[in-house]
């Protein structure tokens, strides 16, 4: 094979190389741009996440607060209720003493 020849395959090899490195680069390009597409979506569809997320956590915690006041509100009567009770019981028993002792008193 002659120089020249040999030169010539290799410029045609070398041509070869440089067009499937320029196709490698914008292929790299084209995944590089598609990866941050689909990374800005990602990031995206997180933060929707989040909202939502956060607007439920919200709510519940809302809903959770109304009913443990609620259960407040009972307990409070509850204690009213026994309050009373114990209040009237008192009473009655003061009552009962008076009244025995009226009598013993009158014997």
């Amino acid at each position: 094979m002659a120089l020249e020849e040999r030169i010539s395959r290799l410029e045609g090899a070398y041509e070869q190389v440089d067009a499937r490195l320029t196709d490698m680069n914008s292929s790299m390009e084209a995944l590089r741009a598609d990866m941050n597409r689909s990374k800005a979506e990602l990031n995206s569809s997180i933060e929707a996440l989040r909202t939502d997320m956060n607007s439920s956590m919200e709510a519940l915690r809302a809903d959770m607060n109304a009913r443990f006041d609620q259960v407040d509100r009972r307990f409070n009567n509850i204690y009213l209720l026994i309050g009373g009770s114990w209040v009237t019981l008192m009473a009655t028993m003061i009552s009962l003493m008076v009244t025995m002792m009226t009598l013993a008193g009158s014997n």
